[in-house]
Order: structure tokens, then C-alpha cells, then sequence
């Protein structure tokens, strides 16, 4: 009899996972665009599975599962990048979804593993998992270059008042909360009610300290330097965007779109790769378009590609004034991994066209631009905007963010949403105002404390003018970095080992 039991549970154990799996992807419609926060709920399945786990490899299957579930079912846009240009490639579109959730849920895996070890005691062990989850939420930010996309903290941005607590203990503090609150149902059903009924309350509590920190702010509108700033977003696709057959007719739109009105503001955004083209061999095409586009006194900052220095590609973003006379130049430090370079290129030939036959390079300095009557500016290409706090340095607070991007990679899905949010959340965390100008959408603007400006929709083609609120005073966030998550993080640590040690626990 023992053998066929053991059997019986090795063939239910890939069912398992596969609701494991159900689970994450059901829990992640608690993310942005959606917000159906009590989705985040359905991790509490793998949760209580993962107590009952006879081993640290099972455990790790567990999450495991969970994770390419919550990664599959939220970032699979990612793989429409590789149809835009190559139709033909659609075969190999759900390969890269799967890929991208796989690596990604590695981090969740590992957490798991990790702290299967720790805990004697059930709702210790909770504890534990909560601290290292927290922790390989915060290092899928850096390693392999990182991406923290989808981190559980983004569901707080349902709300601007719960969002304000970024602003102290930044994106990676709130996916500890998240996570607590994603415990709930566990603590409840193990009969630990009045932990339960805390972690229930974290997210009011958090709505409440938001409230009254924008209770106590000034109106976005009327607090305006006085300065307005034009976004553009032409909504060009991307199928069309480097066809040089059609590039005078996409120079004529930006034009048209950054002149319309009877006043145009001084200085005009542009998004990334705007200009499709190399300065340096389209300069007297790139000074005619901007004399065309701007007042005698105006300026635009655009996204264009550039050569630097041993014939290096740069991903850039240049201020150029009304006479062509280039006024600063910033070059993007952090490239998209398979999107702007291309790791392994020998071995993976079918993704050039997606990458194109020529790597870009990092930029080596991050410089502000400066402006009369806007201050210094933070740009932020495409996803360098993703990274909380990696986006200022400290040494030279900027007095405003640009964020340019080309999201027309992945066409209308939740992509573009998803990286509105995260744009919002930096803006929080740092206590300054974001403008965010996107190729195909979605562009909008934020004050220091998140709040919306303005936004235009996705696959629209207008302007939006908008006023550049103040920058606040460093929030703590701004001063401290993620210190205040790591501080959360020891303090769950050292519950976990006072309720381990503890000889009895009240419920």
C-alpha cells in the first residue's frame, strides 16, 4: 500500500503547482491597471501549501509555480516586441512570455527555499517568508541589471492617498505591506485572528497617513511656478517609425503638434527616438524641424540616437534651441537587456531584428539640464524610470523629471499602464514633479505628490500643456533611500525569532 500512495501523490503534485500557478495569475489582477485588491488574496493558497512543504525544494516549486503565474498573466505584453516589426516571429511570442515569468519567478523561488529553512513555529515561519520575499522583491531591481516590474507594493497605487507612503518608505516598503495584507486569509485560517485583523488594517492605516499628508499640501495648479511645458505625443507606430519613406511625414506631425494653439510654451517634450534618425547626419533636417516647431525663445527636448565617442550608439535625449544650437545632452545609463543590447548575441541570431545588427551602450555621466524659469532636469529614459531610488543621484537633486519612452512596442495592453503607475510612484518617493511623454501613450504629468496634471489616452495624438508645480523638500525617502525598507525588514526579522521563541502564542 505505501508504494501506490507515494505514487498517487507524485502524480497529483504537477496539478498542484498548476493551481499554484492559477493562484499568482489570479492574484496579480490586485496590480495596476485592474487593482482588484482582494485578488492579492489567492496567495494565501501557496502560502499555506508552502507550510506544509516537507522540504526547501518543494517549498521553492511551490512559489515557484506561483510566480511564473503572477509574471505570466501581468508582463506576457512584453512579448508583443518581438511581432511589431517581424510578424513573422509570432511563433515564438508565447516562448518569450513563458521565458520572461520563468526568470522572474526564480526571485519568488528562491525566497521560498530560503526561508523554508527558518521558522519552527507556522506563523513564524510566515514572518520569514514575508522578510526574504521583501528581500527578492528589492533585488530584482539590480540583479542581472534588474527589473522590478510588477513588484506586490504596486497595488497601493490604487490610491493617491495610500500611495503617499513611498514617500518614506518607497516601493519596496509597500510590497512588505502588500504582502502582510496577501496574508490575511492565511493568518485567519491558522487561527492567528488578531494578526489577521492588523495586517487587515495596514492599507487603511496607510490611506489615512496619505490623507492627511495631502490634506496638508497645496493645490497643484495654483502652487505652479508659472512655467508651462507642451508634451507631444505624435502616436506613431511602431511598424512605421523607422521607414525613412515616411520620416518627413512623422517630422511634419511633430510640428504641427508642438506649434498648434496661440501660445506655445517655451519648452516642448518630444518622446524617445522622436527624431529617427542620426544627428550628426540629419543636422541640417533635425535644425529645420526644430526652427519649425518652436518660437524664437523656445527649446525641445527630444529622444534621438547619437554616436559618442569610438563610434558607440547612444540612446539619448538632447535640449536643442529655436537656431539648432544644442544646449545639453543626456545619454541613457540603463538599456533594456534583449531590446537595446543583446546578451549572447552569437548564439541567439533570430532576435536581431527585434535588437538590430548594433548594441547600444550605457551612458557614462548622468547629467542634469538646465533651464531659465524650470530649473535642473532629471531625464529618465523609457524603463530608467522603474528603478526606486536609482532614478536622481543624491548629490544633485534636479528641480523636475522627464521621463521619455516608446511604448508603441507593445501595443494596447496593460504595458503602457503599468509603466504610467511606476512613473507616479517616483514622483512620490521623491517629492518631485514627473512629466511623462510617450511615443503612442500614455503621456501625463504629475506634481510632487503624484497627483495628475494631466494625461492623454492611449493612440491619441495631441498636446497636453501643463504647469511645473514646485519640488518639495527632500521627502524621506529622497534623504534615506530604501534604509527605511531594510528597516522593515529587520523588524519582521526580529518578530520572527521573539515568536519563535516565545512558548506560547495568543490567538
Amino acid at each position: 500500500m505505501p508504494k501506490p500512495a507515494l505514487a498517487n501523490r507524485t502524480k497529483t503534485r504537477p496539478l498542484m503547482l498548476f493551481w499554484h500557478l492559477l493562484a499568482g495569475a489570479f492574484a496579480s489582477l490586485s496590480l495596476p491597471p485592474l487593482f482588484l485588491l482582494p485578488a492579492i488574496f489567492a496567495l494565501s493558497t501557496p502560502l499555506l501549501a508552502y507550510l506544509k512543504a516537507e522540504s526547501r525544494v518543494q517549498a521553492s516549486m511551490i512559489f515557484g509555480a506561483a510566480g511564473t503565474g503572477w509574471f505570466l498573466a501581468s508582463t506576457y505584453w512584453v512579448s508583443h516586441s518581438l511581432i511589431v516589426e517581424s510578424p513573422s516571429l509570432w511563433v515564438l511570442a508565447p516562448f518569450m512570455a513563458l521565458a520572461l515569468a520563468l526568470i522572474l519567478a526564480v526571485f519568488w523561488a528562491s525566497a521560498a527555499m530560503v526561508s523554508w529553512s527558518f521558522g519552527r513555529r507556522p506563523v513564524a515561519r510566515l514572518f520569514w517568508f514575508v522578510a526574504f520575499f521583501s528581500l527578492g522583491e528589492w533585488a530584482r531591481g539590480f540583479v542581472a541589471t534588474g527589473f522590478p516590474w510588477n513588484l506586490t507594493g504596486s497595488l497601493f497605487a490604487v490610491d493617491l492617498a495610500s500611495l503617499q507612503a513611498a514617500s518614506v518608505i518607497g516601493a519596496y516598503g509597500l510590497c512588505v505591506i502588500a504582502l502582510f495584507f496577501a496574508l490575511v486569509p492565511a493568518f485567519w485560517v491558522l487561527g492567528h485572528r488578531r494578526f489577521a485583523a492588523i495586517f487587515l488594517m495596514l492599507p487603511l492605516m496607510l490611506a489615512a497617513f496619505g490623507a492627511m499628508r495631502l490634506a496638508n499640501s497645496s493645490d497643484a495648479h495654483s502652487a505652479s511656478s508659472g512655467s508651462m511645458i507642451r508634451l507631444v505625443q505624435p502616436a506613431i507606430p511602431q511598424a512605421d517609425k523607422w521607414d525613412r519613406s515616411k520620416r518627413q511625414r512623422h517630422l511634419d506631425r511633430l510640428v504641427s503638434l508642438s506649434r498648434q494653439g496661440d501660445v506655445v510654451p517655451k519648452l516642448v517634450i518630444w518622446p524617445e527616438t522622436a527624431f529617427a534618425g542620426f544627428a550628426s547626419r540629419n543636422q541640417a533636417l533635425l535644425n529645420t524641424t526644430i526652427r519649425n516647431a518652436t518660437q524664437n525663445d523656445g527649446l525641445v527636448i527630444t529622444g534621438i540616437p547619437r554616436f559618442g565617442g569610438g563610434r558607440t550608439l547612444l540612446n539619448s535625449a538632447i535640449m536643442i534651441d529655436h537656431d539648432g544650437a544644442i544646449k545639453a545632452v543626456y545619454d541613457k545609463r540603463h538599456l533594456v537587456p534583449f531590446g537595446e543590447y543583446m546578451p549572447f548575441r552569437k548564439w541567439l541570431p533570430f532576435l536581431e531584428p527585434i535588437v538590430g545588427p548594433i548594441d547600444f551602450v550605457p551612458g557614462e555621466n548622468n547629467r542634469l539640464m538646465r533651464l531659465d524659469g524650470y530649473g535642473s532636469i532629471q531625464m529618465l529614459i523609457c524603463y530608467e524610470v522603474i528603478f526606486a531610488g536609482a532614478v536622481i543621484g543624491q548629490e544633485m537633486r534636479p528641480d523636475m523629471m522627464i521621463n521619455i519612452t516608446n511604448d508603441a512596442w507593445f501595443g494596447q495592453s496593460v504595458g503602457p499602464w503599468q509603466h504610467l503607475v511606476q512613473a507616479q510612484m517616483r514622483a512620490v518617493e521623491e517629492g518631485l514633479p514627473l512629466m511623462r511623454v510617450a511615443n503612442t501613450g500614455i503621456t501625463a504629468g504629475f506634481d510632487s505628490y503624484g497627483r495628475i496634471l494631466g494625461q492623454m489616452g492611449l493612440g491619441r495624438q495631441g498636446v497636453l500643456d501643463l504647469p511645473v508645480p514646485p519640488a518639495l523638500a527632500p521627502t524621506l525617502f529622497a534623504r534615506f533611500g530604501n534604509l527605511g525598507f531594510f528597516a522593515l525588514i529587520f523588524l519582521i526579522i526580529g518578530s520572527a525569532a521573539c515568536l519563535d521563541l516565545s512558548r506560547s502564542i495568543r490567538q
